[in-house]
């Protein structure tokens, strides 16, 4: 058995990234402030997470870079770390899981790479399946060549259909809402990818604020999320929970709130391993 706080994991990205978003239009006054200084790791310690994703934004932090060494320092008592192979729109360096699989071999908890947003690289392009099989073939052959199994993690929006035939390179899907109405149709979403990709690892990703909707997650979809992800974990349908991100943290969202006592309740609670 596990417990709860296993299951968690924090969508990482360099604090200060998304004070931009958090920022409302003029005229336009909100409870909580624009600027978090809150670190990836700050952030596991006070959502009591066990896994950290860490995610390159416009090339911060740079693989081989200073920072990226510092950050994985950072992350010595984390259970899993899964380093990003794309960022935000697809961005990406090149030289990812070269680094990824150097990486590996001084911290053990090194577990696998993660692409964000890897349907956003593709849209555009009407041979987008052929170019993104292609890419996750070559990704796949590259984290193969690591001293021990590399996993490969991706985000996915629940409006948007997985691209055919991505499931043979790809070890888990992160579910995330493209807009904050989308939960209430959370459990119905969940059932058809349950029986898409049986034999998937299925995580939720947690939005604490919505970029799409530029607005905090009202607590009560906040809690009908969470409690539903709980009841899955318990069923052992569930792998994990993505709390996004630790950049709209300490800045005094609601929904932030909530969840700190949130997890606080439900963090000791036995699940299937």
């Amino acid at each position: 058995m596990a417990y709860v706080r296993d299951k968690f994991w924090i969508f990482g990205v360099r604090a200060h990234q998304d004070d931009i978003w958090l920022k409302p239009p003029p005229g336009i006054k909100v409870p909580y402030k624009f600027r978090s200084r809150i670190t990836p790791s700050e952030a596991a310690f006070m959502l009591h997470a066990r896994n950290v994703l860490m995610i390159n934004c416009e090339g911060e932090p740079a693989p081989y870079g200073e920072d990226a060494y510092g950050y994985m320092e950072s992350f010595c008592r984390m259970n899993k770390v899964l380093w990003g192979g794309t960022g935000s729109d697809g961005f990406r360096a090149g030289n990812e899981e070269e680094f990824i699989c150097d990486l590996c071999e001084k911290y053990p908890n090194i577990a696998g790479e993660y692409l964000d947003d890897f349907a956003g690289r593709y849209r555009k392009y009407p041979d987008k399946v052929e170019r993104a099989m292609a890419f996750l073939k070559e990704i796949r052959s590259k984290l193969d060549k690591a001293p021990k199994p590399m996993e490969l993690y991706t985000t996915w929006y629940w409006d948007e259909e997985p691209f055919p035939g991505m499931e043979e390179y790809i070890d888990a899907f992160v579910f995330f809402c493209h807009h904050i109405d989308e939960i209430n149709a959370l459990k119905d979403n969940f059932e058809k990818i349950e029986k898409l990709y049986p034999n998937k690892k299925k995580l939720l990703g947690i939005y604490m604020y919505s970029f799409h909707d530029r607005r905090p997650t009202p607590v009560e979809l906040m809690e009908k999320q969470c409690n539903l992800a709980l009841e899955l974990l318990r069923e052992g349908r569930l792998d994990g929970l993505i709390f996004e991100a630790n950049s709209v943290m300490g800045v005094g969202l609601e929904s932030e709130m909530w969840l700190r006592d949130w997890v606080e309740k439900v963090q000791d609670i036995e699940v299937p391993d």
